[in-house]
């Protein structure tokens, strides 16, 4: 798979307006304060990312045999994941990771993990940190000691979860950063660049504002977390922060914020290759959603859709995906509601395309420029070129 289908660039002027970023700050209630950026000689840099990896083994009892399903439907739908799961790391994900690691450069400062790094489903603590831990070691392998930083996704507390994964990832976390981490929400800068790491299963408004509070005048913001920012062309497309109908103002005034700030937001979830580009009044924000779930349709990489005049197709095609349970999911909504968000995030969409393929990623940061790699499966040679900033 060493042979690129594929090539491409695309470089927007940004236009930012200074004006954005005081109006996200009306989340806060008050004034912001300006941290000082670490002085810093780093001006490039690489990270390496996996996206959802969902690690999970045979026999099914290793990891699920406590796991209790909340209906017949819950059982067939879990067991249907469980053989995915098991079969795409007995045959494919050891050699994507194998090709990630051996793509590793010299200035690569982490290994980044979007979320979903294990298959979740079993109700036992210590099952759950065993879980973690074997997880967090396959996706390691061949990166050396290389600082490994993930996000928290739906699956990884699926099932009780939640204790486990801060008591195991947390500790990671913060040997990653050099500093304590009390949460899956945290900020740390390498270079002049930050980093804010969210957790879209477990949001903290206040939280995460002060990070932007406290990371303001970063020559680069990054906002890494699970899910995209917003609706998504998908099943399960109401699955993004803060998409609970309750908080709408959150929502809009973090999306304001983040236009202001030009931010680079990080994701996965959707089990695809995604990039959105929005320019508003506001100021301009990019999302990049990575994918490392490798069944046999992404041998083999996929255009799906490829301008923003095609954002929404999937969700007016599907009406009935859109009203299936999503793991339980809170944030469900009706199709008509949904369709009326795909619309509210339709303004500014000046870049969009969606393609059904798995892989592994390098970001690359030089200065005021941001790109990222895209390796199909596990090719050595990038497969397509995504500029980010």
């Amino acid at each position: 798979m060493a042979t690129p289908f594929y090539t491409h660039e695309m470089t927007t002027r940004r236009s930012f307006i200074a004006g954005g970023a005081a109006f996200g700050a009306a989340w806060a209630g008050g004034s912001r304060s300006c941290a000082t950026v670490p002085n810093s000689s780093i001006d490039s840099y690489s990270i390496s990312i996996l996206g959802d990896t969902h690690f999970d083994a045979a026999p099914t009892s290793l990891y699920h045999g406590k796991w209790k399903p909340r209906h017949q439907n819950d059982w067939r739908d879990r067991q249907g994941e469980f053989a995915r799961n098991q079969q795409m790391w007995a045959e494919r994900l050891p050699s994507l990771i194998a090709a990630a690691a051996r793509t590793r450069r010299p200035d690569t400062a982490y290994l980044f993990q979007m979320g979903d790094l294990i298959q979740g489903d079993c109700t036992n603590f210590e099952t759950h940190l065993r879980f973690f831990k074997d997880a967090q070691v396959a996706c390691s392998k061949g990166f050396g000691d290389l600082p490994f930083l993930t996000v928290c996704g739906n699956h990884d507390i699926r099932g009780g979860g939640d204790k486990a994964f801060d008591a195991y990832i947390l500790p990671i976390a913060a040997k990653a950063i050099g500093k304590p981490v009390t949460s899956a929400n945290f900020l740390f800068f390498h270079g002049p660049d930050a980093y804010v790491f969210v957790d879209f299963m477990r949001p903290d408004a206040a939280k995460i504002n002060a990070m932007l509070d406290e990371s303001e005048g970063a020559r680069h913001t990054f906002f890494v977390q699970h899910s995209p920012i917003g609706p998504y062309d998908g099943w399960g497309a109401y699955w993004f922060l803060f998409g609970k109908p309750a908080d709408a103002d959150k929502r809009r005034a973090l999306f304001a914020r983040l236009l202001g700030r030009r931010a680079i937001v990080l994701c996965g979830h959707i089990h695809r290759t995604q990039i959105r580009r929005w320019v508003r009044p506001e100021g301009e924000l990019v999302e990049f959603s990575a994918n490392s779930v490798w069944r046999p349709q992404e041998d083999s990489p996929k255009v799906l859709f490829d301008s923003p005049a095609r954002f929404g197709e999937y969700v007016k095609a599907h009406p009935a995906r859109m009203d299936e349970d999503h793991d339980g999911c809170l944030q469900k909504r009706t199709v008509p509601e949904l369709l009326a968000l795909v619309e509210e995030y339709r303004p500014g969409l000046v870049e969009y395309k969606q393609t059904q393929s798995a892989g592994h990623y390098m970001l690359r940061v030089s200065g005021a420029r941001v790109d990222i790699d895209f390796y199909a499966c596990d090719s050595l040679v990038p497969t397509e070129t995504y500029h980010l900033a």
